[in-house]
């Protein structure tokens, strides 16, 4: 594989239907590199990544924004700058409980097919 150059703001966005309000733009994927998928996501104000599972591990950072985060039976009000590792199988979910809205990148190792 060759190295790339990626920029975002020239990548498709779109909106995933179980998801209100949550846009993604897929940065990098498994055409890229066989180890991860990145992916950047916005969720509008009101807006949220329902809760559900994966059989990847996940790996999020919030680059601005602030959210409420299922974690199984638990949730924790996150903001700017804080990262999760979540472990396959685990239920999560994260709700846009501000009024500006929520930037992150996600990574999923392996990539998502």
């Amino acid at each position: 594989m060759a190295s790339t150059i990626i920029r975002t703001a020239e990548q498709d966005e779109y909106d995933l239907a179980d998801h209100p309000l949550f846009f993604v733009r897929d940065v990098v994927t498994k055409e890229h590199t066989p180890h991860l998928s990145l992916h950047r996501g916005r969720i509008e104000p009101g807006g949220e990544i329902t809760p559900h599972r994966q059989e990847h591990t996940e790996t999020m950072y919030i680059l601005s924004g602030d959210v409420e985060c299922t974690l199984d039976d638990e949730k924790f009000e996150l903001g700017t700058g804080t990262c999760l590792v979540i472990e396959p199988h685990t239920m999560r979910g994260l709700k846009n409980i501000g009024d500006q809205p929520v930037e992150l990148l996600v990574v999923f190792t392996p990539p998502l097919p």
